[in-house]
């Protein structure tokens, strides 16, 4: 019965060692288990109707941008006309 019990400890030592050895083998799989996890966690702190507000608040700030952006190209092309102008009056007439 002793001989059994060592045999039967031994035999799950070596099991343990077994699985514990191909879990370490697999050590970027278990990383990404756990990071989806991770991100599953917090996902579920986050509700679908503040992913659309974000969504708005995106949009809403790409179109402000979009309208500076439009803004600013309107006066570098009046500046770019009064610079030329400027540059004419000022240069000198040859005779």
């Amino acid at each position: 019965m002793k001989n059994e019990l060592q045999q039967m400890t031994e035999d799950i030592s070596k099991l343990y060692t077994d699985i514990n050895d191909k879990t370490n083998s697999l050590g970027p799989i278990v990383q990404i288990t756990k990071l989806y996890d991770e991100l599953q966690g917090h996902l579920h702190g986050i509700s679908l109707d503040d992913i659309d507000a974000l969504e708005g608040q995106i949009k809403s700030t790409l179109e402000r941008l979009l309208t500076v952006s439009k803004s600013l190209n309107f006066l570098k092309a009046i500046k770019l006309m009064l610079d030329s102008q400027d540059d004419g009056r000022a240069a000198p007439k040859k005779n």
